[in-house]
């Protein structure tokens, strides 16, 4: 199934534009405006709206050539122009459309399924409001037991949310599981223990720990009902009168069903996912909350050990490091370190050691890497030659010496004839 068979082509492109964020303020104020006014949304009550929260933003709005013509670039747009250019745009994406009223001339907006779908979800996104956990486990129990206990005509149809219920307890521990171990894998990259408080009670706690976590640990524990909802299921299909109650009643529910055959095989299909799910969900469970407790452990001893400022020179040196890690990863403070990396780059001095041979003069030079090879032997200081040449050095200062001798003797006698 290809997404944009149900979508606009270009549905997506005001949320990575560069108005991005007056756009981001204007679907929110068009969820709003959903809330407030329901069926009748008109035009100037979402502009009002829109201009009155994002007055700033709009001023901002940065305005494309293609969206006007030379006459209006001419002038400066207003406030109010540069309103409707993001309500066209709107528009022109799909996101909306307009409708005018033949009587009054009033022009409404209207809101398409997929708008509404997505409006929610970013809404629910952006918004501070308390996350609230629905009550998967235990409103699919309630159901099932009230069918059980009454057994009317609304048998298969309870299954059928049941089974819609089950896949979204799926997707809401599955979203748990993930949320805890990327919050595990972001304290590597966070180096102050206020980073991590917030973390751990800021962002896990009010995301995921309180609106899910707790839940399901509490209230609408999968492990409590697991059992409870499996043994009504496997009633439901051991009794043949409420196995046949089913099938008749899944033939008039579900008209993709030909036969009794397969209506049977589509309840028995339904039990079965019902019933497989809780057992692994049971088990992940215990998966989540052995990563719920490593996480809990590894955010107290982050912060135990960025507390601890350690004097010496150990802890000198890891302030250094982590210094170093900080401009290394980018973060944003990593500017107040410059000092220290400026000291770290003056404080170390590094040499490369070479040597020089008699081919090192040459061009082009030719660099080899040095071989070990055998010492050099040193000649023999008795030789014949070498005696030769000590008895010549000998004789040499021998004569040397004599005329120093005569030189210096003569030299004595003028001084005592002075005296």
């Amino acid at each position: 199934m290809n997404l944009f068979n149900k979508i606009p082509d270009n549905f997506f492109s005001i949320l990575s534009s560069r108005n991005k964020n007056i756009y981001g303020i204007a679907l929110v104020t068009l969820y709003d405006c959903l809330s407030m006014y329901r069926n009748k949304i008109k035009k100037s009550d979402f502009l009002a709206l829109l201009k009155s929260r994002g007055e700033n933003e709009i001023n901002l709005f940065q305005i494309e050539p293609e969206d006007f013509d030379d006459a209006t670039l001419a002038t400066e747009p207003t406030l109010g122009v540069k309103a409707n250019l993001i309500l066209h745009r709107l528009i022109d994406t799909g996101w909306i459309m307009l409708d005018t009223e033949i009587k009054t001339g009033a022009e409404y907006i209207l809101l398409p399924s997929y708008s509404i779908s997505m409006l929610k979800i970013i809404y629910e996104f952006v918004s501070d409001n308390e996350v609230k956990y629905t009550s998967y486990v235990h409103s699919t129990f309630a159901d099932l037991q009230y069918e059980d206990e009454t057994q009317d005509e609304f048998m298969y149809r309870s299954l059928v949310n049941a089974v819609n219920k089950t896949k979204d307890l799926e997707l809401e521990v599955s979203k748990l599981n993930h949320s805890i171990r990327v919050f595990h894998k972001q304290l590597q990259n966070i180096f102050s223990p206020n980073e991590v408080l917030s973390q751990h009670f800021d962002i896990a706690r009010e995301d995921v720990v309180d609106p899910i976590y707790h839940p399901l640990k509490t209230n609408d524990s999968i492990i409590l009902y697991n059992g409870p909802i499996n043994f009504i299921l496997k009633r439901w299909l051991n009794t043949d009168a409420v196995r046949d109650r089913l099938i008749e009643q899944a033939l008039m529910f579900n008209h993709a069903l030909q036969s009794k055959e397969d209506a049977l095989n589509d309840v028995i299909k339904k039990i079965n996912y019902i019933s497989d799910t809780y057992d692994h969900l049971a088990s992940d469970m215990e998966e989540i909350d052995k990563a719920q407790s490593e996480y809990t452990i590894a955010t107290t001893e982050k912060v135990i050990y960025l507390n601890n400022s350690d004097k010496s020179i150990k802890g000198k040196l890891e302030t250094i490091f982590l210094a170093l890690a900080k401009v290394i990863n980018g973060d944003q403070d990593a500017g107040t370190y410059q000092n220290v990396i400026k000291d770290v780059n003056n404080s170390i001095v590094l040499y490369q050691q070479g040597y020089i041979d008699e081919y090192s003069l040459q061009r082009p030079i030719r660099r080899n890497n040095r071989l070990e090879g055998d010492p050099l032997i040193l000649e023999d200081l008795e030789h014949d030659a070498n005696e030769g040449l000590m008895q010549s050095l000998l004789n040499i200062i021998n004569i040397v010496m004599k005329e120093y001798m005569t030189l210096w003797i003569k030299h004595l006698k003028i001084k005592m004839k002075s005296v």
